[in-house]
């Protein structure tokens, strides 16, 4: 396990207690780190900084370990995939009209490349991911296998200047380094070009209601941000904000209910009816509780 501090004060001087650790045994096992997997309420000691509010896990497993399960972890969202290509690539469309052009994309944790099909289907005449799971990259299909990259993403992998945008969904709150993550994609992209990401809103009315009982109080989230704090450290690593919004979801009445807060012998027979019935396979869309920011990198930060 190793120590954090807070990613924009750079310090744990203001930490305070916001939840006590909930590990246990088998907390850290490849079907925990799988993707979208049942929320199970296993998760560190969590603390949030009174100087710039965000929260974050402390301590943490190294973060070699961490590249291991996600390494060994399994695709298990093949079905709700369609979904939440439609979610990101709809505000992959509104994103548009500020990149500085449809060249090159990169996406971070892209899975089975989903996002990537539809990205070359919006006009990017060239795209690529990294992704750690090597059960995710041999589910991609042969469109966009090639351009997928069996690895974590780290400085070194693309040349400078190589990308007119970076994206990342439900990935960066994993990251237990988000500046270097931050200060990589700004090497990579043109002047001007995007870092476009959409991930867990800890500021969100859903989470603030459910407290530790919400599903983003989890094992696999090093930091949780909200509007303010997001906003905050993509302009301290040389990026000017260009929009913040919240995130509508489109997703079936029965992945609604996988994430649910209800008991989880209740879950346990409840999903996989639902998974089974018309009505558990009907879409719904709600806000419940994602965040989209767009920033563009400034040269003159540097």
């Amino acid at each position: 396990m190793r120590h954090t501090l807070c990613a924009i004060c750079d310090t744990d001087r203001w930490d305070r207690p916001l939840h006590a650790e909930a590990l246990g045994d088998g907390a850290f096992t490849s079907e925990r780190f799988s993707a979208r997997r049942t929320p199970d309420r296993v998760h560190y000691r969590m603390v949030r900084c009174a100087n710039c509010g965000l929260i974050r896990s402390d301590p943490v497993l190294e973060e070699a370990e961490l590249a291991r399960l996600y390494a060994q972890s399994h695709l298990t969202y093949a079905q709700e995939a369609e979904f939440a290509g439609e979610t990101y690539a709809r505000y992959l469309r509104e994103v548009l009209p500020l990149a500085p052009a449809q060249g090159r994309l990169l996406e971070i944790g892209c899975g089975s490349g989903f996002f990537l099909e539809r990205a070359l289907d919006l006009g990017f005449t060239e795209v690529c991911g990294v992704e750690p799971s090597r059960d995710a990259v041999e589910a991609a299909s042969p469109r966009v296998r090639d351009s997928i990259r069996l690895d974590g993403f780290r400085d070194g992998l693309f040349p400078e200047g190589h990308f007119s945008m970076v994206c990342g969904f439900q990935v960066f709150d994993h990251l237990v380094n988000p500046n270097a993550t931050l200060q990589t994609c700004r090497r990579i992209l043109r002047p001007g070009g995007l870092v476009f990401l959409i991930h867990h809103d800890a500021g969100a009315w859903t989470h603030r209601l459910l407290g530790e009982r919400s599903p983003i109080i989890d094992v696999e989230h090093i930091y949780l941000y909200d509007r303010r704090t997001m906003a905050r450290i993509l302009v301290k690593n040389g990026f000017d904000v260009l929009r913040v919004f919240a995130v509508r979801n489109r997703y079936p009445i029965y992945y609604w209910s996988g994430m649910a807060p209800l008991p989880s012998g209740i879950k346990r027979g409840l999903v996989p009816r639902l998974r089974n019935s018309a009505l558990g396979r009907l879409a719904v869309a709600w806000n419940a509780g994602n965040l989209g920011i767009v920033g563009c990198f400034n040269p003159e930060k540097i």
